[in-house]
């Protein structure tokens, strides 16, 4: 498993896995029209991903890659109004759940929020998605839930071990 930073040319491997992957309302804003991937809606999320970085510079979108394909995607997004805390979005592809990519992917944006400077990490999810809160737990992460539907997730950064010189 692999990140690459979001760029024109994964984009259109983004959307494609999206569609064959994800539910719309998963991966992008709520689009008005009939349910499903729509020519509208796929234009929606390519416009969502391409106007994004004008409207936050400092968040990083990250494709997933496994085996050469994408599979999903993640962003760090530094909170606003909380300095040294970065918020993590993950969203990835129905075939690749279940198999241990979400606790990989979620170390490795660890390490990147570490190299952004970040001193606590936060992400939300569902109450409804047992997987997403094991693998925040798995960090170590504590977990409150906010009213019936959304789980919010903290998780204290330590600084990266330091190679003895």
């Amino acid at each position: 498993m692999e990140l690459r930073r979001l760029d024109e040319d994964l984009l259109g491997a983004l959307l494609e896995t999206a569609v064959r992957d994800a539910e719309p309302a998963e991966v992008m804003p709520p689009v008005a029209g009939p349910p499903g991937w729509t020519r509208q809606r796929r234009e929606a999320f390519l416009r969502f991903h391409r106007e994004r970085p004008r409207a936050r510079p400092k968040e990083r979108v990250f494709a997933v890659v496994v085996d050469g394909a994408v599979v999903g995607a993640a962003r760090l997004d530094p909170v606003a109004d909380e300095p040294g805390a970065v918020e993590i979005g993950v969203w990835l592809g129905r075939s690749v759940r279940g198999r241990g990519l979400a606790s990989l992917l979620l170390e490795e944006l660890v390490e990147q929020a570490r190299g952004m400077g970040a001193r606590h990490l936060v992400a939300s999810t569902t109450v409804s998605n047992p997987a997403a809160r094991r693998a925040l737990a798995s960090l170590g992460a504590d977990m409150t839930q906010i009213g019936d539907t959304t789980v919010t997730a903290h998780l204290l950064l330590t600084p990266a071990a330091r190679e003895p010189h």
